[in-house]
């Protein structure tokens, strides 16, 4: 699971990550932003995002796994 996502400085305003993962990015005129209610249970979809991004200021944490294949609490 995605504990965090942002958007570093020097976007470009593409398109492409709200493109590939509406869910959670939104372009603005002027800017791109994290969606605040955005879903973060889409990991293959935010790394291919931030894939996808040709100035590569999507940043992502992933929150690491318990044993038992869960996401440890935050």
């Amino acid at each position: 699971m995605i504990a965090r996502v942002w958007i570093e400085p020097g976007c470009i305003i593409c398109n492409a990550c709200e493109e590939t993962c509406p869910q959670v990015f939104e372009v603005t005129e002027n800017d791109c932003i994290v969606k605040p209610d955005a879903d973060l249970s889409l990991v293959e979809r935010i790394k291919h995002a931030a894939e996808e991004c040709p100035v590569t200021v999507i940043k992502f944490e992933e929150q690491p796994l318990t044993r038992g294949g869960a996401a440890a609490p935050a």
